[in-house]
């Protein structure tokens, strides 16, 4: 369901924040969009503080930078009792896909906003997504004068 308006609020799934850790366009929509709400759920955070010892590596950066990078993104973590409701149907609509998205589609379903993902896997599931790339160009297109 794609809308040209631009959004308030968003949920973010991993690779938006990967991608803010790597220096990543995603950095300007954290700081320069003017979005009101990051919404994530803490299992997320948990699976990118598990790769930040590989993005250290590949960055030859310490890992205590990561995570001071990490607590620097304007995320607003949700515990799994806030979708407790939507977990079944989240875990339904993606039992063909990548069962660990349910946690972040039944945050989506639960606050009822869109969805910040690259990940293809979401498709089909009924909630509005929005890629960095489309996001970028909604908040960032150059004005022609």
């Amino acid at each position: 369901m794609p809308t040209s308006k631009k959004p308030e609020k968003l949920v973010v799934d991993a690779n938006p924040i990967v991608s803010a850790l790597l220096g990543g366009a995603s950095r300007r929509i954290f700081f320069e969009a003017g979005i009101h709400l990051f919404a994530v759920p803490e299992f997320i955070l948990s699976e990118v503080r598990a790769h930040i010892p590989t993005l250290a590596v590949k960055l030859e950066i310490t890992e205590t930078y990561l995570e001071y990078a990490l607590t620097l993104l304007p995320l607003i973590a949700y515990p799994s009792q806030t979708y407790r409701q939507t977990i079944s149907q989240a875990r339904q609509l993606m039992q063909h896909r990548d069962p660990d998205d349910a946690d972040t589609l039944a945050l989506t379903l639960k606050l009822g906003i869109p969805l910040w993902t690259n990940d293809h896997d979401f498709e089909g599931t009924g909630v509005e997504q929005f890629t960095t790339a489309r996001l970028l160009a909604m908040f960032f297109r150059k004005s022609r004068i």
